[in-house]
């Protein structure tokens, strides 16, 4: 499934990423007499049965994508493993025209019946034989403009394409089909498409024939076993890029881009081959598969690691030389290793059920920083590594939050199953027991479970029993406490040194932030390897913390240690708390000898302790002002998120003007010095540094000099796109828009109407997006509605608004007042029904009780209608129940801390 992009631009994303919301229509063949009389066969739910099993798939596809409408035909070859009366498939959004059994060389027509949610089943008057069968279907679909999801329609330079996107469960809307992973068998795929227009699916293609009609007709290689969501195809005017042929077995690797824009695929060109050879050389195993396309999507959330066909964002993924940036090469990169370690984790070995989802996410995130750790030892992927954990450690606060292994009991847990705990804290437990076991046992154990398991299913069992026997150890046990419970440890560390020797004295309880209340006890079987100093020398002892108190002696130190540090590289997945004698010791002779993955998980955790009460907020952001100066990037970008403590959230109005002098005077002068142009000769960190802090600086703290400079180059860049930095366009047009001019505002909307380049466009909209002032972004949103305008694009606009304190009403009434116009079940809903339980995220600013209480009421009746979404408003509604209460245990120090904000130099390092 698509890496899973940052928090900021989660909901746009997901809506973009929805379901259908049409209806199934009713079959259209009238029942023969011989089944008239029959009982309607019983629906099943959640899954399907197992009496009937394919064998394979061949298909043929009609596709125009100048039209909505296609033709498909599918033969299915079945495998009858107990008589049975009724052949139940998935099927959304497909009106079946004719449907043919065929069973011991007799054959014939059958009606189906609609289930109940997406079944559809097809009877029989006698029951069926053990053995094979076949059934073919000739049915009609639809490629939706509304959706990124089934088969969608998308107009791209003025030229049409249609592509696709399955997982989890939107095959069934262009397949009829067992659409579940445990059902892997091969699949055959023919096209037929008008002339001018190519196709392209998973497998190399086989022939290519001219049609009466003057299109052409293109029949693919069967694929190896594979699971419905991951089957794929795309129709359209492309153009072909080639890269060099990749992995030991140089397969054919291509960059497919919209017509015209092949120059735009370089760099995805040069890199995918290199990071196909790394991933084979860790796996031990080649690429599996016989060719590796990689396909530009518009509007696709993300990306998605089909077998021969890897699809991505076209953003992400295109990029003109000249609008090129560092940082979407890296985030192009790093997605790109994701979606390419599920070659192996997901397609060579599929997870049996959507329990085991993380067998497939986790894998492939944790995968990420070791590859490239490697492949670009410079883009510190280890530091990166410890602030992905933070943000999942973060998620895994709520007691809302999802286990990583959770039961799937309904179809809302299989939409909630694609979130912050099952990529971020899947791919942090998983470090953490690298770690623990050792990396190379840790690696010989995956090889054990692909040699056992390639080209078939698996569960999470099969992998833990790979590790467990590989290392001689009870992986199960200690892995099983992180996957089967949600929630993750505190571990509060103290030193203690007699005539005896040194100890560590460790105890666990369940890291809480305020305004959650405890579910109850909770304890983990912890690997906690201690880093300490002693006599001069640095030494690490490790243990496994079971229980809820443990004594770790540190039998290598000679001395009583200077500092110890409890959370050796941030490899353990737990919050650390120190008592205060041990925490003073850390602070004054133990600082500066932590690695940078360990400075920054300090500060992670330093800001987890003032979110649940156990620090001032004060300290903390005296803490905050200290490191502004930090030259190391990543450390400082760590120390920027401990500014949580003074968001506007917890503050008066009559604090603002406070909040955004101590943000102007701390990092201000910085800002102004890396400015908005890029300097010759200068690092990479530097660039990626440069977009926060001067967006921090000018968007939040109001530099009058940051300002008038992004209001004259926003002009500048109006008439010519060259006039300002790739990376800095969005930070320059986002400042100028918070002042708030309506001239500018109107030069934005005129520009955003006819703007043909997707990407411009998307600037436009985004600069849109930063307007604060609550008049003008309510005529913003009111383009969500406005003929000519993508409301896939537009969308995104209610939810920047909400979460700035003056438009975040104007953002909820929006959605209050259009629910049902936005996401209604009526085909004229701009967005698909199954994006309603999104829609609670338009709420997750508000800081006080009476927000939330409407929050409630007005969602808690429409999300229990909508997929997913009763946890996604109980996770909304505790986040603001955790800011309620921070802001009244820590509002009133962050208020006198701002009030008596004196900015000093930082001291010396």
């Amino acid at each position: 499934m698509p890496r899973l992009l940052r928090p900021a631009a989660l909901a746009a994303v997901v809506l973009l990423s929805a379901c259908s919301a049409r209806k199934n229509p009713p079959a259209t063949a009238e029942p023969p007499p011989a089944q008239a009389a029959t009982a309607a066969p019983r629906s099943p739910k959640l899954r399907l049965p197992t009496e009937v099993r394919p064998t394979g798939y061949t298909v043929e596809l009609t596709l125009d994508p100048k039209v909505s409408a296609f033709q498909g035909v599918v033969d299915l070859a079945l495998e009858v493993t107990k008589p049975t009366s009724v052949v139940w498939l998935h099927a959304k959004s497909l009106t079946v025209k004719k449907a043919t059994l065929t069973q011991g060389g007799a054959s014939f027509d059958i009606t189906p019946v609609k289930g109940e949610e997406d079944f559809l089943g097809f009877p029989v008057a006698k029951p069926l034989a053990t053995g094979p069968a076949a059934l073919r279907i000739v049915y009609d679909g639809v490629a939706s403009e509304k959706e990124t999801d089934g088969a969608f329609r998308v107009n791209e330079g003025g030229d049409w394409y249609i592509y696709t996107q399955f997982e989890p469960v939107d095959a069934r809307r262009v397949f009829p089909s067992f659409d579940e992973p445990g059902f892997k068998v091969p699949w055959q795929l023919t096209f037929h498409v008008p002339a001018g227009v190519v196709a392209v699916t998973n497998t190399p293609q086989e022939s290519e024939e001219a049609r009466p009609d003057g299109g052409r007709t293109y029949r693919f290689a069967r694929t190896q076993p594979l699971p419905s969501y991951l089957i794929a195809f795309g129709v359209g005017p492309f153009d072909f890029l080639p890269a060099a042929d990749a992995g030991q077995k140089k397969v054919k690797t291509r960059i497919i881009t919209p017509r015209g824009r092949t120059v735009e695929g370089t760099y995805a060109a040069q890199v995918t081959p290199e990071i196909l050879a790394a991933l084979e050389d860790y796996f031990g195993i080649p690429y599996p598969y016989e060719k590796l396309d990689v396909l530009a999507v518009p509007l696709l959330g993300g990306a998605m690691e089909h077998p021969g066909l890897v699809t991505f964002n076209s953003r992400l993924i295109l990029a003109k030389p000249e609008e090129d940036s560092l940082g979407r090469q890296r985030a192009f990169s790093d997605t790109q290793v994701h979606e390419l370690a599920h070659q192996w984790f997901g397609n060579l070995v599929t997870m049996q059920w959507w329990d085991d989802l993380w067998l497939n996410e986790a894998f492939a995130s944790w995968m990420t920083p070791r590859i490239v750790e490697t492949w670009r030892p410079a883009w510190d992927a280890a530091v990166e590594r410890v602030h992905d954990r933070a943000r999942a450690l973060d998620a895994d606060s709520l007691v809302s939050a999802r286990r990583i292994r959770q039961p799937i009991e309904s179809a809302n847990d299989i939409h909630n199953a694609f979130d912050g705990i099952t990529y971020g804290k899947g791919s942090a437990v998983l470090s953490m027991t690298e770690e623990w076991l050792g990396r190379d046992v840790f690696r010989r154990g995956i090889q054990r479970y692909f040699q056992k398991h390639a080209g078939g299913n698996a569960t999470a069992k099969d992998f833990l029993d790979a590790v467990s026997a590989e290392s001689g150890k009870d992986v199960t046990g200690m892995l099983g406490t992180f996957l089967d419970q949600s929630g993750a440890p505190l571990v509060k560390a103290s030193l203690s040194c007699d005539e005896s020797g040194a100890t560590v004295v460790l105890e666990q309880q369940r890291y809480l932030k305020l305004g959650t209340r405890s579910p109850g006890p909770q304890t983990w079987k912890v690997p906690v390897c201690v880093k300490y100093e002693a006599g001069g020398k640095e030494g690490r002892t490790c243990a496994l913390l079971e229980g809820e108190r443990m004594n770790v002696p540190l039998t290598e130190a000679k001395t009583c240690p200077a500092w110890v540090f409890p959370n050796a590289e941030g490899a353990g997945y737990f919050r650390m708390q120190l008592d205060g004698q041990t925490a003073g010791k850390l602070s004054r002779f133990g600082r500066s000898r932590l690695s940078r993955t360990e400075h920054v998980t300090f500060l992670t955790d330093v800001r987890a302790l003032a979110l649940s009460g156990k620090l001032a907020a004060s300290d903390v952001l005296q803490l905050a002002e200290y490191m502004a100066n930090e030259p190391d990037r990543v450390v400082l970008l760590a120390s920027l998120d401990l500014l949580e403590l003074v968001s506007s959230r917890l503050l008066p109005d009559e604090r603002l003007a406070d909040r955004a002098r101590f943000l102007r005077e701390t990092y201000g002068a910085r800002a102004r010095k890396l400015g908005f142009t890029p300097r010759k000769g200068e690092s990479e960190d530097t660039r990626l540094l440069r977009p926060r802090l001067v967006r921090l600086a000018g968007r939040d703290g109001r530099d009058p000099k940051l300002l008038a400079e992004a209001r004259a180059l926003a002009k500048k860049w109006m008439t010519d796109k060259r006039a300002v930095a790739p990376e800095m366009v969005d930070v320059v047009l986002a400042l100028a828009a918070s002042q708030n001019d309506v001239a500018f505002r109107e030069q934005l909307v005129a520009a955003a109407r006819t703007e043909e380049d997707r990407r411009t466009r998307q600037y436009l909209i985004g600069a849109l997006s930063s307007f604060t002032d609550p008049a003008l972004v309510k005529q913003n949103l009111a383009l969500v509605f406005e003929k000519g305008m993508d409301p896939r694009e537009t969308v995104w606009m209610a939810f920047a608004a909400s979460q700035n304190l003056r438009t975040q009403d104007v953002a909820f009434d929006f959605v209050k007042e259009h629910y049902a116009r936005l996401v209604g079940d009526s085909p004229e809903a701009l967005l698909p029904a199954e994006s309603a339980g999104r829609m609670a995220y338009v709420g997750r600013a508000f800081c006080d009780a009476g927000k939330r209480q409407e929050m409630a009421d007005f969602f808690t009746e429409r999300s229990a209608k909508a997929p997913g979404g009763p946890r996604m408003l109980a996770q909304v509604l505790e986040i603001i129940d955790q800011c309620i209460a921070l802001k009244k245990d820590q509002g009133t120090n962050v208020e006198h801390f701002l009030a008596g904000f004196k900015p000093r130099a930082p001291a010396p390092r």
